[in-house]
């Protein structure tokens, strides 16, 4: 008697994230001026992580990390010299791969202008 088992190999392939940070290059920024990136991302993205100089802790960002329209967004009103530095979007997938995109800022102090008179 012949005994036959049958078998079944399910290959699930999942799609690797992406993401790009834009606007890149960020155009100039002052003191007092708004700072608005934007994390661009594929749907195969689950999580979308904003870092700043590589630490997730950025205290004075609004973060929306919802991913409508495959976007997560960072706004900080009011900038710093401080919150110059490196920003950076890491998109992950459901398998733990993580594909990342970073952009520089430099906040530039305000232009102040003192008239000195003769006297």
């Amino acid at each position: 008697m012949l005994n036959f088992t049958n078998s079944f190999v399910v290959f699930a392939f999942k799609e690797k994230p992406s993401a790009e940070v834009s606007p890149r290059p960020y155009l100039k920024l002052t003191v007092g001026g708004d700072l608005r990136l934007t994390c661009h991302v594929n749907k195969a993205t689950v999580k979308v992580v904003w870092q700043k100089d590589g630490d997730t802790g950025i205290p004075r960002a609004q973060i929306d990390p919802q991913l409508d329209d495959n976007l997560s967004k960072l706004f900080i009103k009011g900038v710093i010299d401080g919150d110059s530095g490196e920003y950076a979007c890491e998109a992950h997938n459901g398998l733990g791969i993580v594909v990342r995109s970073a952009v520089k800022i430099n906040v530039m102090g305000k232009m102040t202008f003192r008239l000195c008179g003769r006297g």
